[in-house]
């Protein structure tokens, strides 16, 4: 597999195959489907995030489509961009807007909200500028840049980082910092939701339990260690908005290729 540059992707064949499609567990029978907890947990981050009625939404790497399942409820005009054909077509078939590439959207087409739900420990390490840099181009004024990915600032992110032959990079809250300061970009907020908004399980006495739990654990191996407060969630996510003056499409960047549920940095 290679980049729309022709350089190698350093990605397996199958990432974006049925076979990865089967691993995960997206079916067409639940294509779209918003579980109560994942409900709480989109509402929970476009809240923070400051997510207006009627906003325009990007979502990359859309699997299953619970995000775009979501924002139909919400009322918000979405489109999903993934490379497997069978995603692409089951979004279709269920009324969703999708595309198997960011070029296949209009150019002068400007977003809300930009979606990548583990999305960058797919990209390479030097891709990660052009591609950020890309979808940065592609906001509206006042938009944002939503972005989940395994922590790698905590013991409890390698399940997730390390649970995908196709997760190449791994990120920090510095290193994701970093990365929105070359692009334009600065962190507008970061952490992962709190126990009562996670997308899987139930609020009961138990989960708040759980919840009490890790955030006395979090801040005191943070203080142990480091002598600050950090989050050691197993996510992480953040929200990302315009530093400065808005980027020019095109410039600086590689042309648009195919774009996949793990290897969509070849979209951007």
């Amino acid at each position: 597999m290679t980049t729309a540059t022709g350089q190698p992707s350093g990605r397996p064949e199958w990432a974006g195959s049925d076979d990865y499609s089967e691993w995960k567990g997206w079916t067409r029978a639940g294509f779209g489907r918003v579980t109560p907890a994942q409900r709480r947990y989109f509402g929970w981050q476009l809240a923070r995030a400051r997510v207006p009625p009627g906003a325009r939404v990007l979502e990359l790497g859309f699997g299953n489509g619970a995000f775009l399942g979501f924002c139909r409820e919400r009322g918000l005009p979405a489109v999903g961009v993934e490379s497997n054909p069978n995603l692409v077509a089951w979004a279709r078939a269920a009324g969703f807007a999708a595309a198997h590439a960011v070029e296949e959207l209009p150019p002068e087409a400007r977003y809300d909200l930009v979606a990548l739900f583990d999305v960058l420990e797919h990209v390479p390490q030097a891709e990660l500028e052009p591609f950020l840099s890309r979808l940065a181009a592609r906001m509206a004024p006042g938009g944002a840049i939503l972005v989940r990915v395994p922590n790698g600032d905590s013991p409890f992110g390698r399940v997730h980082q390390h649970g995908d032959l196709t997760h190449v990079t791994a990120f920090g809250e510095s290193k994701l910092r970093q990365l929105a300061g070359r692009c334009g970009l600065a962190l507008a907020a970061i952490g992962e939701a709190p126990w009562h908004a996670q997308p899987v399980g139930r609020r009961t006495p138990r989960a708040l339990l759980r919840g009490i739990l890790r955030w006395g654990i979090s801040r005191l191996l943070g203080f142990a260690f480091f002598n600050r407060r950090m989050d050691l969630s197993a996510n992480l996510s953040a929200v990302l908005r315009r530093a400065g003056p808005a980027p020019s499409p095109g410039v600086g960047a590689p042309g648009l290729g195919a774009v996949g549920a793990a290897g969509l940095w070849r979209a951007v």
